[in-house]
């Protein structure tokens, strides 16, 4: 029994790891962060971390996202009766944008992308006086995942009998491998190997871009390898895990499962972050060529 929704976030913690049939008899795992309640993805504890960052939130909250972290902020601040701006991009999939429309909150399309955004994002934050997580910026983007996600793989490792020698994520705004690796490097050193998943050059995949130096949290990023995945060889991880396993995750997730497959690594978890019922237009547009 939950008595917010923030209880409800926090309650279903820890999501599950589950061990995947795609690469048996190796050992190795997907951390389901699409069991998440909110938007069936991790940018439910990150929304949850950034808003408590902010302390007081009376005035309204602002913010610029590609998805997942918009709805997830409008979920929570429409359950304590405070507005939320939205900015999102134009090209973002067509269900975001309806789920913020169905939330009632005040969203406004702009060409670009989150980070070409940001500028009036900031702007209009300081001229409204509507308190800005910046998710770009905001150390908790990481630490939310370094004292949760993170710690609940080391524990769910543990009692599953093996301790992890590589853990497998995309890159966003970077902030849950941020979390992730920071904590393995600082209890396990290179004990345990950070590979970071991250679109190919001129190739697009929802959710995740590729590492810049211009993001704040690169230096922080502990990585021990980084591979490039094209959209369609993150589709074909979508049907891979599909088929193996029945579990029906998004192109970000698929890009992971698609680089472990070429991997020959055990003892492994990956980071699903994601579904694939948000990116069905995008899924059915590509699946008769992908097949």
């Amino acid at each position: 029994m939950f008595r917010s929704l923030e209880e409800l976030i926090v309650g279903v913690w820890p999501t599950p790891l589950l061990s995947l049939n795609l690469f048996k008899p190796r050992n190795v795992w997907a951390k389901l962060e699409f069991m998440n309640p909110l938007t069936h993805s991790i940018k439910d504890r990150t929304a949850l971390g950034l808003i408590k960052s902010l302390g007081n939130v009376d005035k309204g909250v602002i913010e610029v996202s590609s998805g997942n972290l918009a709805v997830a902020l409008a979920s929570i601040l429409r359950a304590r009766g405070i507005d939320y701006v939205a900015y999102i991009p134009a090209g973002s999939p067509r269900s975001f944008k309806v789920m913020l429309r169905l939330m009632g909150v005040r969203m406004i399309e702009r060409e670009g992308n989150t980070s070409t955004i940001l500028p009036e994002v900031i702007n209009e934050a300081r001229r409204l006086g509507l308190s800005h997580p910046n998710q770009f910026s905001n150390p908790t983007n990481y630490m939310i995942h370094h004292n949760t996600t993170a710690r609940e793989i080391d524990e769910q490792c543990r009692i599953a009998g093996f301790k992890p020698k590589y853990i497998i994520g995309a890159v966003g705004t970077a902030g849950h491998m941020t979390g992730i690796s920071m904590y393995f490097k600082e209890k396990y050193g290179n004990e345990v190997k950070i590979i970071a998943v991250q679109p190919s050059v001129n190739s697009s995949i929802p959710g995740i871009k590729r590492i810049n130096g211009s993001n704040p949290f690169s230096e922080l990023l502990k990585v021990d390898q980084v591979i490039d995945v094209t959209r369609e060889q993150a589709l074909i991880g979508v049907m891979k895990v599909a088929r193996s396993d029945g579990l029906l995750i998004g192109l970000s997730s698929g890009a992971v499962a698609y680089a472990a497959m070429n991997l020959n690594i055990d003892d492994a978890v990956l980071i699903f972050p994601d579904d694939a019922w948000k990116y069905i237009d995008e899924l059915s547009n590509e699946l008769t060529l992908a097949e």
